[in-house]
């Protein structure tokens, strides 16, 4: 159960040594923004969670703005099902790999596959069983009418509770009106789980899509980029060296200590990337790195939050920034919160759940 998260943190354990980033205290301190809960979103997804009878909890948590003015939230391991009196779930809660909530808002819909009274997983490979193989969902984009997301595909590769592997990036296209699912599209092979961060740049007409090195205790940014409306029909190129390539295999490493999921966006006039901090094991720091360029190089590490969760058998993982729910002198930072102890995800659904804070600067 929640087998990602915990294979993430359980690898980033076997780092010996976290790489020191020259001025990160001074950024930090000349930065010097202030956090807050974010009490409204907080409140709303914890009502929702524990009275609507459908969406109890997941991780993830990108969040994408419809044509329509609403939002929708991608998740990737998501809890169904009811919550107790006691904010307890249920031993046979059912459980997907990915899921959507539409915020309309502050009302929601949660999308799911299946039925309301036995749901599955939005997206599953095809012919696949989703005990073997599966999907997760990285960020997402809208083009026209059509909502993006991208897939990362994982497998099974033996009996233990971490015995999988990733297996290959793809595209899921939704009708933005519906959130039907219409298509999915494979990718090239590529050893870079793609879709840990999209960034849409009007300026060149490009839409950038970050991906994740992920060897375990290292994790590393690599960048794509594709024209603008044609995620699925347009040839990638990739960043290399400085350089922009045909191969998908070619791209090079542009930031270390990146967590497998991220954002990037321009933030008071620079790039702006806001990630868990995964140069150390089971860090509780939220950070933000800068740039002139969307390429790099990110500079000026600056602490964020510290999130109060870590610890014990709990952990958090995967922040990143939502620029559009955010103003020009703020951001809305969301994390995911869970335990290496799976009984502890049944005895209070409060706990997987996405956590929801104000970055003032």
């Amino acid at each position: 159960m929640t087998r990602r998260p915990t294979t993430l943190a359980t690898a980033a354990l076997a780092a010996l040594a976290a790489a020191a980033i020259p001025g990160a205290a001074q950024a930090a301190t000349a930065c010097a923004p202030t956090a807050s809960v974010n009490e409204e979103l907080t409140e709303r997804f914890e009502t929702y969670g524990d009275t609507a009878g459908r969406w109890t909890g997941a991780d993830s948590a990108y969040s994408v703005p419809l044509p329509d003015g609403t939002t929708a939230w991608l998740y990737s391991d998501t809890f169904m099902g009811e919550v107790h009196d006691d904010r307890s779930r249920p031993l046979d809660s059912p459980f997907l790999h990915n899921s959507i909530i539409v915020d309309d808002d502050g009302d929601l819909t949660t999308v799911t596959g299946g039925t309301a009274a036995a749901p599955e997983s939005l997206v599953k490979v095809p012919g696949g069983d989703e005990t073997q193989n599966w999907y997760w969902f990285g960020d997402g984009t809208v083009e026209g009418d059509t909502l993006k997301v991208m897939l990362l595909e994982f497998v099974k590769t033996g009996t233990g509770v971490f015995d999988f592997a990733f297996a290959g990036n793809a595209v899921a296209t939704f009708d933005a009106d519906t959130m039907a699912l219409t298509a999915i599209t494979d990718l090239p092979e590529s050893t870079v789980n793609w879709g840990s961060a999209i960034y849409e740049d009007p300026r060149d007409g490009y839409t950038y899509v970050f991906g994740v090195e992920d060897n375990q205790a290292q994790k590393y940014a690599h960048l794509a980029r594709v024209p603008t409306g044609a995620l699925t029909t347009a040839p990638w190129e990739y960043f290399a060296d400085g350089a922009w390539t045909a191969d998908p295999n070619a791209s090079t490493r542009i930031l270390e200590g990146v967590s497998n999921e991220f954002s990037v966006h321009r933030f008071q006039g620079r790039f702006t990337l806001v990630t868990g901090d995964a140069t150390q094991p089971l860090s509780a720091e939220i950070v933000m790195y800068q740039s002139d360029d969307l390429s790099g190089p990110y500079t000026g590490r600056t602490l964020l939050y510290t999130t109060p969760e870590t610890g014990g058998n709990v952990f958090t993982y995967n922040a990143k920034a939502h620029p559009h729910l955010g103003d020009r002198d703020s951001l809305l930072i969301t994390y995911n919160v869970n335990s290496f102890e799976g009984d502890d995800l049944y005895a209070d659904a409060h706990l997987y759940r996405p956590r929801y804070v104000d970055v003032d600067f």
